[in-house]
């Protein structure tokens, strides 16, 4: 999801939510008016899923039921080995109440789709059930996507139109209602452990942190990056925030300071532009050359000369991972190794 420099700018832990924790406790709720376009079937586990496959599942859904629904996009061009993988989703959309006004009200129990002209509720998904949730990209940035088992226990991603610009709010608010509910779910079983006296032996020891972690998969379905699912299991919501926490990632540091930092070819680090607002640049070696890429382009996405990518982890995963150079117009830039800030 690109944001705008001032909303990414000021994202810290104390500032990141935008409504207070009891507006989303169990009994009240935050709501916001959408539009419900439609739903599709997903036809395998989001545990079996790594995040880029999680990603892809919500926005091929959006982009399915929108072109279902009516909805001209535009086609991207995805790198062929992390192209569309149509057994994951199905290929039909569920277009009942498709364009249907509504009122989602999210709190710590449920998501709640709820019929604005007579207050019928079209679908309430508990918490526990949700599995993952992403806003779309750059054509269809005012579109959410959530996955949620129904009460026959089958798996779809339900997609949803915002209001002009307010998808990141909704979205940061299912996110804040469902870490709120997994640290309830936690001091409930805190509690728990603490009636029933200290663990008898290290056997029980093992098997309750095993049915610990099960559960705290089953809320964050691996939603959360490797550094947050080590420290506070905060539920990724927001992709390209999370730029911020990645070890090659450096700030606001200058060209001089980039170059000074890539001693070897293969060497290279992502930083944000000093001078414009909200571009991020990747800065590597090849032999001697240094090699500095804008990754945002005027419409906000992220990209190389070929492809267009989900996040900047999403294209230095591709290119790392898959030793695939970066072609430009008059050299090439391999990623081989991280510079990793100095914290």
């Amino acid at each position: 999801m690109i944001l705008n420099s001032s909303k990414m700018a000021n994202v810290d832990e104390e500032t990141r939510w935008i409504h207070s924790d009891t507006d989303l406790l169990s009994g009240h709720g935050v709501t916001y008016n959408v539009n419900y376009l439609g739903s599709v079937e997903v036809l395998c586990s989001m545990k079996s899923l790594d995040f880029d496959n999680r990603t892809r599942v919500a926005r091929d859904s959006i982009r399915l039921v929108c072109t279902a629904a009516g909805l001209t996009l535009r086609e991207r061009r995805k790198p062929d080995t992390l192209s569309n993988d149509q057994s994951m989703i199905s290929t039909q959309a569920n277009l009942t109440h498709s364009h249907t006004p509504v009122q989602l009200i999210i709190s710590t129990d449920a998501l709640v789709l709820k019929r604005k002209n007579d207050s019928q509720i079209l679908c309430s998904h508990r918490m526990e059930g949700i599995s993952f949730a992403s806003a779309g990209e750059h054509d269809t940035k005012d579109y959410i996507a959530y996955v949620a088992k129904d009460n026959m226990n089958k798996r779809a991603c339900h997609v949803l139109s915002c209001e002009p610009n307010e998808s990141l709010d909704v979205i940061t608010t299912i996110g804040q209602a469902f870490e709120l509910r997994y640290n309830e779910y936690m001091q409930i079983q805190q509690q728990a452990n603490e009636q029933q006296g200290s663990f008898k032996s290290s056997d029980h020891n093992r098997q309750l942190l095993h049915k610990q972690d099960e559960n705290q998969n089953r809320f964050f379905s691996n939603n959360i990056n490797n550094q947050q699912q080590e420290t506070q299991g905060r539920w990724d919501i927001m992709n390209n925030l999370d730029v911020y926490k990645e070890n090659w990632f450096h700030g606001k540091i200058s060209r001089e300071e980039a170059e000074h930092l890539l001693t070897h070819s293969g060497d290279f680090l992502v930083r944000e532009s000093v001078k414009i607002p909200g571009q991020f640049i990747l800065s590597g070696r090849y032999q001697n050359q240094f090699k500095h890429l804008l990754l945002v382009d005027p419409e906000g996405v992220i990209r190389t000369k070929d492809y267009e990518f989900d996040s900047i982890q999403h294209l230095i995963s591709y290119h790392k991972s898959g030793k695939i150079p970066i072609v430009s117009a008059d050299s090439e830039l391999h990623l081989q190794t991280p510079i990793l800030r100095v914290k």
